[in-house]
């Protein structure tokens, strides 16, 4: 078992677990810059968890790749007031003027703070959950994601476009 930073809301939050399913997320990030799930970093982080005082769910990507240097992108879902399966507006505020969904951008893989795009319209859309919230045990949680996205200070637009899937780790299931 590792631990993987995750740096929602530009807060440090150490989420136990990985995606079981990482072969199932399909993510699509064009505009600004293009890369898919299909150019992800060798190594599995994609990680989620669920706060069950706030109700909230948080999934991040694996490192996908843009360009041909060590630049990468990851989606963040922040999702507050978590109520499992339907739709949630990917413009619902987080924390540190930032969106339930975001796109962060950094120099290599291991940058904890990077540059993050947020939501302008477009939403989440659950469809799929197991044992989310059920503190010990296994969960798992899928989706859609259909958002535009802007730099967060700037003008640089992008289009996230896509499913996605994890496991929820017994020790980040609640808590």
């Amino acid at each position: 078992m590792r631990l993987i930073p995750i740096c929602l809301a530009g807060a440090a939050l150490a989420v136990v677990g990985l995606a079981s399913a990482a072969a199932q997320t399909r993510l699509v990030i064009s505009g600004a810059f293009h890369t898919t799930s299909a150019r992800t970093l060798d190594g599995h982080d994609e990680a989620c968890g669920f706060r069950t005082k706030a109700r909230t769910l948080i999934y991040e990507s694996d490192a996908m790749r843009i360009g041909r240097g060590k630049a990468v992108a990851r989606v963040e879902l922040f999702i507050p007031h978590f109520r499992g399966r339907g739709r949630y507006d990917a413009r619902t505020p987080a924390p540190y003027g930032r969106t339930a969904v975001q796109v962060v951008t950094g120099r290599n893989a291991t940058t904890g703070i990077g540059v993050f795009y947020i939501a302008t319209s477009g939403g989440v859309t659950v469809v799929q959950t197991t044992n989310v919230g059920h503190l010990g045990q296994s969960g798992s949680v899928s989706g859609t994601v259909h958002t535009k996205l802007h730099l967060q200070r700037g003008t640089k637009r992008l289009r996230l476009d896509g499913r996605w899937r994890c496991r929820i780790n017994p020790m980040s299931n609640g808590g």
